[in-house]
């Protein structure tokens, strides 16, 4: 009988420790993640502050702001769910009661001040997400341009056109003002006319230089 307690107390600790092994592979993996993702969104956003002096955007699929976004958004969950798979167990394991809550109480301060500046730059990142809309428009010929409404005003407006593949440069030169007072970036068209492009929105129509091939 003895025995067989033994026994079954030692295969409930094998699977214990498989748990753990399991737990401790996904908290790996997942601030892995987070470091990555968090990494990139923070090469992306001193990416975008040096070329936006110089009246240049990233576009991708979308715009280098969102993209930022949800890097951040990534990376914090990801080391959230990472953290919570890790500490809680690591803490558990020290023996001495008093040091166990000294321990708690340090990784909680860091925990909080961590999150807290996760929390101001994913806020500020998703400000600027929300504050600029881009848009981008193909013309039939091939050539395209990204169009922005950069902050609340209604009839402010910015052109940007290929400066490399993901980099879009400000058309200068032209009105950023829309004459019907409401300008629509989502509701464009773009047709090249001899060695001018003309961009189509709404009642809107801008025309500037189309740029060298």
């Amino acid at each position: 009988m003895n025995e067989a307690v033994v026994e079954s107390e030692g295969i409930l600790e094998l699977q214990d420790n498989k748990m753990s092994r399991k737990q401790l592979a996904w908290g790996i993996l997942l601030l892995a993640v987070a470091a990555i993702f968090g990494l990139g969104a923070g090469w992306l956003w001193a990416l975008l502050e040096q070329l936006w002096p110089a009246g240049r955007v990233v576009f991708f699929i979308v715009a280098g702001e969102s993209l930022v976004f949800c890097g951040f958004l990534i990376s914090g969950l990801a080391a959230a769910a990472g953290l919570l798979c890790l500490v809680p167990k690591m803490i558990t394991r020290i023996g001495r009661k008093t040091t166990r809550v000294l321990v708690r109480i340090i990784v909680h301060l860091f925990i909080t001040a961590a999150s807290l500046a996760w929390l101001g730059f994913w806020l500020i990142s998703g400000l600027n997400a929300l504050m600029s809309d881009y848009h981008k428009v193909n013309a039939e010929t091939g050539e395209s341009v990204v169009v922005s409404k950069p902050g609340f005003d209604p009839a402010s407006f910015v052109v940007y056109t290929p400066k490399s593949p993901f980099v879009y440069q400000e058309v200068y030169g032209i009105s950023s003002e829309a004459e019907s007072g409401h300008f629509v970036s989502g509701h464009c068209t773009l047709e090249k006319q001899n060695t001018e492009l003309v961009l189509t929105c709404g009642e809107d129509v801008t025309k500037f230089p189309a740029p060298e091939s």
